[in-house]
């Protein structure tokens, strides 16, 4: 039978959940499974990297050097709720080119001034790309056209705190969906200004250890 290699694609948006995926050309390796907070495939199949774990990330060049730290610390909160690497940030992790976020095989972290107009509610959003149900790349981009984000302290009440930003769309990257059921989930779709979400609640962990 011919296989339609053909990728999957999915908006994780921090605000508005908007998900969509094509259909695809052949049957599932096994019957559906609980979702464990992952997103699923047509077949009730979990979304994730499988092994191809640890992720490899990039940072685009526009990316502020002073907000990696960030970044860094957010990686390091899903490693340590997993007990093990999930997400790494590439030792040469800068990249060049136009902050244009595409489908080339890379997981990078966009720092963008520009937003379409009709999603300025939007703090970050994270794209997903899969075959069947594995993840071949996510590429995270952070909002900077219409709000202002802190590492340490806030410079006004409406700043948003990146750390927490990170935290929820690596949880994405990892294959996690929005829950809004669980209190204390970082995978809640709203984030507050001045508010930190870092800590990883029991059924994250849960759901994280569960495919990985």
């Amino acid at each position: 039978m011919k296989v339609n290699k053909s990728w999957k694609w999915l908006w994780s948006l921090l605000v508005l959940p908007v998900m969509g995926v094509s259909l695809q050309a052949c049957g599932p390796k096994h019957q559906e499974e609980p979702d464990c907070g992952f997103v699923q495939n047509v077949y009730g199949e979990r979304v994730s990297w499988k092994s191809s774990v640890p992720v490899t990330l990039y940072v685009h060049e526009a990316f502020p050097e002073e907000m990696v730290p960030a970044l860094k610390s957010a990686i390091a909160v899903w490693n340590k709720t997993a007990g093990r690497d999930l997400v790494r940030l590439a030792e040469s992790y800068r990249v060049p080119g136009e902050p244009s976020p595409r489908q080339d095989g890379m997981s990078v972290v966009y720092w963008m001034s520009t937003w379409e107009k009709d999603k300025k509610a939007e703090q970050a959003r994270t794209s997903v790309y899969w075959t069947s149900d594995e993840i071949r790349e996510a590429d995270i981009r952070i909002n900077d056209a219409d709000f202002d984000f802190y590492v340490d302290t806030p410079k006004s009440g409406k700043d948003v705190h990146l750390e927490s930003i990170f935290v929820h769309e690596l949880g994405h990257v990892l294959g996690l969906k929005h829950n809004d059921q669980a209190t204390g989930s970082v995978m809640a779709t709203y984030l507050s200004s001045q508010t930190l979400r870092i800590k990883i609640s029991d059924l994250d962990r849960e759901n994280i250890r569960c495919e990985y």
